[in-house]
């Protein structure tokens, strides 16, 4: 592979963030203030495409800033905890400056863990989910980013290979505890909390493993978390913007009066737990082979996990969306939201279809030594 598909990764990685920024834009257009989206655009290319590791993390910290801004009317604690994850990246970018790397690794994964919803520092995200998940899905977009910048900075020395180990173990127990969470959730936005938060344990695991070669698997772990949640995030706030707040213990049947809708939040379901032909797949199967390596024990946790939430999805469209039908004057989903969820629902298969064209140039650009370490 040449030059250009050395390139070719934060090309491919730029797409999907952007889909998943200008995604709650397109379907609520009148949320939008065009100078944000504007300026976390820039704050992307700038983190994805710097060779520079501290404007790299400078550049995410102003996308958190920015986030907090859309967060605060509505979640303050959302919105502090993106003002932490913010002052902690460029923390980060102070330590790569310094040239102590094993300190920049273990900020940016704080960071990384303050942005996924990692327990127990999930409140920030909890609170997003439940208050303002389509912000929740456009910070999603910066987190790629973020965890983009992690693998080629701050990954590749000896002090991240020696705390592989103990992410990974750490990533495994949080995404088991949060899979119970979620599996005793009894409303649609306590589901979309344990399952971000059962996401997140995944993602630490799968940063845990990427000092094993498994950087272009570990981004394809964040890429198909952020598309599959951020989806899911955007189903909810379309059915609840029709129905109001769904409780497991209220009526169901839903499927009948808004059958579009339930279509899709049943693939974006399947896809956080792996569906075949989606990204997830792809992701879930490279992430368990080089957890095998590193440890049997947690790579049984997280398959146990990922079962549990398979249930805890199968439990949910069953109350939300089957059963006797339950009328309604709300229409199903509408064009613009319509378009941006079949824009993700393509990219997710392509990534699941064809999973190297990011997983191969990811591999090549995020395994080279970072400039700077030479």
């Amino acid at each position: 592979m040449g030059g250009e598909t050395l390139q070719s990764a934060p090309w491919e990685t730029f797409i999907v963030c952007l889909l998943l920024l200008i995604a709650p834009v397109v379907a609520s257009p009148r949320r939008t203030r065009l100078w944000r989206v504007g300026a976390l655009v820039a704050t992307l290319a700038l983190a994805l495409f710097t060779a520079d590791g501290r404007v790299a993390y400078a550049a995410v910290a102003i996308g958190a800033v920015l986030h907090a801004f859309s967060a605060a009317p509505r979640s303050v604690t959302g919105a502090a905890v993106l003002t932490v994850s913010a002052a902690l990246s460029l923390a980060a970018a102070a330590a790569i400056g310094q040239g102590t790397l094993t300190a920049a690794f273990v900020i940016s994964c704080l960071a990384i863990a303050l942005r996924s919803g990692l327990l127990p520092l999930h409140v920030g995200a909890a609170s997003m989910c439940e208050r303002v998940p389509l912000v929740q899905t456009e910070q999603l977009s910066s987190m790629i980013a973020l965890v983009f910048v992690h693998l080629r900075f701050v990954d590749h020395h000896e002090g991240a290979a020696a705390l592989g180990p103990w992410l990974v173990t750490y990533g495994a127990g949080a995404a088991i505890a949060a899979a119970l969470l979620t599996i005793v959730q009894r409303d649609l936005r306590g589901f979309y909390r344990g399952t971000t938060s059962m996401h997140a344990g995944m993602l630490l695991a799968a940063l845990g493993t990427a000092s094993l070669g498994n950087f272009g698997a570990a981004l394809l772990v964040a890429v198909s978390m952020g598309l599959a949640l951020g989806g899911l995030g955007m189903m909810i706030t379309s059915l609840e913007e029709r129905v109001g707040p769904v409780g497991f213990a209220g009526p169901g049947g839903r499927g009948v009066t808004f059958p579009r809708l339930a279509v899709l939040f049943a693939f974006f379901g399947g896809a956080g737990v792996g569906m075949p032909g989606t990204s997830s797949f792809v992701a879930d199967d490279l992430l368990l082979h080089t957890l095998w390596m590193a440890s049997p024990i947690a790579t049984i946790t997280v398959i146990l996990s990922s079962a549990l939430v398979a249930v805890a999805t199968l439990v949910t469209l069953s109350k939300v969306f089957l059963g006797r039908a339950t009328p309604s004057l709300a229409p199903d989903l509408g064009i613009r939201e319509r378009l941006v969820a079949v824009a993700l629902v393509v990219l997710l298969v392509t990534l699941g279809v064809v999973p190297g064209v990011l997983l191969y140039p990811a591999d090549e650009f995020l395994s080279g030594v970072p400039p700077g370490m030479e």
